[in-house]
């Protein structure tokens, strides 16, 4: 289990990420978490710099996709603002929400090797990507003081098997490579 809950990477926000070496890596899809990853909880639109790092995105080559576990017709209203498809109610960690936005909303077909999903939750996003043998991406989350209770439940076991990954000596280096910031934060 504990492994499951490993990002591949690591960065402190989404404007921290070289999206650049990302490409030349192979990855061509970037599935992407709304709520603390993007914009607070208490925002509800996409502002200029938000934007800005979207351009970016796009004239590398990405293609990029909403993928929320929220219902509300915010991520609806987000996603029209910001250009981008979404799916809604993706019941992260479950696998299905992933696989819809890879099999029907994606515009081509990628190879999993080409995909990656980023999140500021290891209980939802690391563990669903995991889950669909996709790369992931932790970032660190943009305001915890908005978040919701669900969320903040998740914070208290996301916490839990933090701790356990610290003290497993198997970890150690991982947890200080790719964990330590975002427990610390």
């Amino acid at each position: 289990m504990l492994k499951k809950l490993i990002p591949t990477y690591y960065y402190k926000s989404i404007y921290d990420i070289p999206l650049q070496e990302l490409y030349d890596s192979g990855i061509r899809l970037i599935l992407t978490d709304l709520d603390n990853t993007l914009i607070s909880y208490k925002e509800t639109m996409p502002n200029e710099k938000l934007f800005e790092f979207k351009k970016e995105v796009e004239r590398i080559g990405f293609e990029f996709i909403l993928v929320s576990n929220s219902r509300k017709e915010r991520v609806t209203n987000f996603a029209k603002a910001f250009d981008i498809p979404c799916v809604k109610f993706s019941t992260k960690p479950l696998k299905r929400g992933i696989k819809k936005a890879i099999n029907k909303v994606a515009k081509k077909k990628y190879n999993k090797d080409e995909i990656m999903i980023m999140g500021d939750q290891m209980m939802t996003d690391i563990l669903g990507g995991n889950r669909c043998k996709i790369k992931t991406c932790l970032i660190r989350p943009v305001d915890k003081s908005t978040e919701i209770n669900v969320t903040k439940n998740n914070r208290r076991i996301e916490q839990f098997f933090l701790n356990r990954i610290k003290k497993r000596k198997k970890y150690k280096d991982i947890y200080n490579e790719k964990l330590k910031e975002f427990d610390e934060a």
